[in-house]
């Protein structure tokens, strides 16, 4: 089955992951057709195997885990076709995160983040329980949104990529279909 693998962080146990490294934790896991796309941080494999599998062969080369979001080629294709926010995406990619969640953001987390939101910045959740933020003009590293806490405290896991490389692994599935 073809899936994308999203490394939550490419900091593991100070170590940077690299392209080879992050291959081999895939293979290892029992991933074949490995390949990265734009960062370490996104690999696309072929895998029947767990979320839970890579994340172990992750902690016994780093010594440490860090926690992975792993979707099918079909559920990618689902979020990108649920953007509540395709004008914006469409006039500055750059300024819209999409979060890729391992299980959905529950409400209160949505509700505390949106507490967050000032200006034109705006949170989407959509149905699989992935959500978007479009960050408007403002500053995005001054965003209160996601500043001082982790997902985790919001109850869920999940990373996020912008928009670019979200297209960007799309066109790598696509690819990769055939």
């Amino acid at each position: 089955m073809l899936k994308i693998a999203l490394f939550r962080s490419i900091q593991i146990n100070g170590r940077r992951v690299n392209m080879a490294d992050a291959k081999a934790l895939a293979s290892e896991a029992g991933g074949t057709d490995i390949s990265s796309i734009v960062s370490t941080g996104n690999l696309l494999l072929r895998s029947r195997k767990s979320t839970h599998e890579l994340e172990i062969a992750c902690a016994r080369f780093y010594g440490r885990p860090t926690e992975m979001v792993v979707k099918t080629a079909d559920q990618w294709y689902e979020i990108l076709a649920a953007n509540p926010f395709a004008d914006e995406a469409e006039r500055a990619p750059s300024r819209l995160l999409v979060w890729a969640m391992r299980d959905p953001l529950p409400d209160s987390g949505l509700d505390q983040l949106r507490r967050r939101a000032t200006g034109e910045e705006r949170i989407e959740r959509i149905a699989s329980g992935d959500f978007y933020i479009w960050f408007g003009q403002g500053d995005i590293s001054r965003s209160k949104i996601t500043a001082g806490f982790g997902l985790k405290a919001l109850g869920a896991v999940g990373t996020n990529r912008n928009w670019n490389t979200v297209t960007k692994v799309a066109a790598a599935l696509k690819i990769a279909r055939g």
